[in-house]
């Protein structure tokens, strides 16, 4: 007697995710045991508008209880300093997106750095090639050495033979 009883209350709260079929066997039992099983017969249509205000009820009552339980569940984890999955995966994306720009950065500074060795480089080499032309044309455009040649120093046996006395 209670077992059809304690099946509806179960279904209309959401307890239990009800079908189509076991709302209308509930509502059926229902009308059984309260003695109106003959009359359900003649009225079918009553029977299934029970059963589509049993699944109903089962629905709405169902998502009651999920939003129940997922804003309890909400608030324990906020005192507890959790994060919820949608915040981590925002920063995971946040991260990822700074990571990018990071290497972009990174990138063009490298990019920068050596465009200005090669710079300096080629800076160097011509630097380099100029002083280079420059002393080789004041070598090829000077005079040759216009100082006197050195005389030898006299020697003794070279002096005169009245200087001897």
């Amino acid at each position: 007697m209670a077992d059809p009883l304690q099946t509806y209350i179960n279904m209309v709260t959401g307890v239990t995710k009800s079908t189509q079929e076991k709302a209308s066997a509930t509502a059926r039992a229902l009308l059984k045991q309260a003695g109106l099983d003959d009359v359900a017969a003649e009225a079918s249509e009553r029977v299934t508008k029970l059963t589509e205000e049993i699944m109903n009820a089962s629905r709405t009552n169902r998502e009651l209880l999920q939003h129940f339980v997922l804003a309890e569940v909400d608030k324990v984890a906020a005192r507890l300093g959790l994060a919820r999955t949608e915040d981590v995966q925002a920063l995971r994306d946040e991260i990822a997106s700074l990571r990018a720009q990071l290497n972009k950065v990174t990138a063009g500074a490298a990019r920068t750095a050596s465009a200005k060795k090669v710079a300096t480089k080629r800076a160097s080499a011509r630097k380099a090639a100029a002083t280079m032309r420059a002393s080789t044309e004041a070598t090829a455009t000077s005079p040759p050495d216009s100082r006197p040649a050195v005389k030898p120093a006299a020697t003794a046996e070279t002096v005169s033979p009245g200087a001897e006395q």
